[in-house]
């Protein structure tokens, strides 16, 4: 072979290695730039860089900072906001309203934003609407506010054991209100929902099930990204260590689901499935009226995670942010004290209603500042479309309403960026507050069965350390809130914090 022959040789190769990437980049640029132009939801207002191409999305996501972002363009761009080619952002109570409340045919939830769970049944979050409408109506017996009444010997157990062991720590010096919130919550929901006691409070160390929502979480955003360009199959070999720790907490969750069905409704203990298995009717051979094993599994496993991560969360921001606006720290615990001369009267059903109201102000107030669920949860407009806000949007969009970018509109709320818990003391005719925008437990069918529990867990917890104990933050924390990201979940640092014994005698 000449030299003639093996330049052509050569040259016919760059063509063949370069076409591919040239027609790869033509392609690319077509999708972009019918993205920006063509696409049915081009009218929607939205950075055009967004509107290209999912990476933005992504990149944020990843760096933990996408709803932080969203709240920065929704400011810029208005309520409604397209976020990636097919999805649109929303922060208004109108789109909380048209996407989660009641409908005749509810927009499904998108299959993108689940994974598959250990026992390959879908759990109440996960489930169709039929299938989550039996898995409701059933759970729902656990949740009713009998029950509530009849768990608050739990409640009050191990939030006492917080206390006996806060006061133990806080001689020793500064404590992380933090970790110990999520111990105590961790350990009522787990023992509510395995009917066992995982003894986090009383070791003060974290279960393995609590290690797994980290995990959890990381590997949800891991797939949600990966499931946009096709490169999913590589996920379990980059989270093999996450995916291997929640089949394990799965396989755990079953062994202690089957001790729990085989000792069946109690009357001594009135943990989740003392209800649900009091209203079960297998035998009856109606599906309709029975949960599967399977389904038992990964609803105990959901509600343990979801249960303690939420209540530890608002717990957790309560306490910062009264004690970094001491005006307001100093008037709730003043107005505990004076309400309750003993501290064992202070149950959970003691300060439901308006014994307490700045109680639940504060907490109210917390939760729009730091939402525990401060992401959007995801929906998909069906076969014929719909409208949302003045705009039609074509099937197949993912639509949402974002927690943390609807609390921080000044469309929503006055001085949408400060601690003002007496907005919630307002009449609600008088004030400018869009209230019905305020959906920390979201809305509709769907919404958070557990509210009123958590509630109660956040009202004693919250009022009973600000009976018993004097609190200080540490100057090492006092921008506590500022640059955490959000995987799912809120990623927390350490919140310390001195605690004082009241002093003997005192009332405030």
């Amino acid at each position: 072979m000449d030299i003639t022959n093996l330049t052509e040789f050569a040259s016919l190769w760059r063509v063949m290695l370069l076409a591919p990437l040239l027609l790869g980049g033509l392609f690319v640029l077509t999708r972009i730039a019918y993205n920006i132009f063509l696409h049915p939801l081009r009218h929607h207002p939205g950075p055009k860089l967004w509107a290209a191409t999912r990476l933005p999305w992504c990149w944020n996501q990843y760096r933990g900072r996408l709803n932080h972002r969203l709240v920065q363009l929704h400011a810029e761009y208005g309520s409604t906001l397209r976020v990636a080619p097919d999805e649109i952002s929303y922060n208004s109570e109108t789109a909380w309203r048209t996407i989660y409340g009641h409908r005749a045919i509810e927009m499904k939830k998108d299959p993108i934003f689940s994974l598959v769970t250990p026992t390959g049944v879908p759990n109440i979050m996960t489930a169709d609407r039929m299938t989550h409408s039996r898995h409701r109506r059933l759970l729902s017996h656990a949740f009713s506010e009998k029950a509530l009444r009849e768990q608050e010997g739990e409640l009050v157990k191990y939030c006492a054991k917080l206390l006996a062991q806060l006061e133990v720590e806080a001689a020793k010096g500064p404590v992380d209100l933090a970790e110990w919130y999520h111990l105590t919550t961790f350990d009522l929901i787990g023992s509510l929902a395995f009917g066992e006691d995982f003894s986090c409070v009383d070791t003060g160390k974290a279960h393995p099930f609590v290690a797994s929502i980290k995990s959890v979480s990381r590997e949800l955003i891991m797939s949600q990204m990966s499931k946009y360009y096709g490169i999913n199959a590589l996920r379990n070999w980059f989270l093999k260590g996450s995916t291997t720790s929640r089949v394990a907490n799965a396989h755990r969750a079953r062994e202690m689901v089957e001790s729990r069905i085989a000792r069946g409704p109690t009357s001594s203990r009135r943990d989740f499935w003392h209800y649900v298995l009091a209203a079960d009717d297998t035998k009856s051979g109606d599906k309709d009226r029975s949960l599967s094993l399977d389904e038992m599994v990964v609803n105990a496993f959901s509600i343990a995670i979801a249960g303690s991560d939420g209540t530890a969360t608002a717990l957790t921001a309560t306490t910062f942010l009264l004690l970094t606006h001491q005006h307001v720290y100093q008037q709730l615990r003043d107005s505990i004290r004076t309400a309750f001369e003993l501290e064992e009267d202070i149950i959970s059903t003691a300060l439901a209603g308006d014994r307490i109201p700045l109680l639940d102000a504060v907490i109210n107030e917390a939760m729009r500042l730091y939402p525990p669920v401060a992401v959007t949860l995801p929906r998909v407009i069906p076969p014929w479309g719909a409208t949302i806000d003045g705009l039609f949007v074509p099937a197949g969009t993912t639509v949402g309403a974002n927690h943390l970018s609807t609390y921080y509109s000044p469309a929503n709320f006055h001085r949408a960026d400060e601690f003002v818990p007496e907005r919630w003391l307002e009449d609600e005719q008088q004030t400018s507050d869009v209230r019905a925008s305020f959906q920390p437990f979201s809305t509709g069918p769907r919404s958070c069965l557990g509210k009123n529990l958590a509630k109660a867990e956040m009202r004693l917890i919250l009022a009973r350390i600000l009976w018993r104990f004097d609190l200080e933050l540490e100057s090492e924390c006092v921008d506590w809130i500022k640059g955490q990201r959000i995987y799912g979940f809120w990623v927390k640092p350490p919140l310390m914090c001195k605690l004082s014994a009241r002093p003997v005698g005192s009332e405030a």
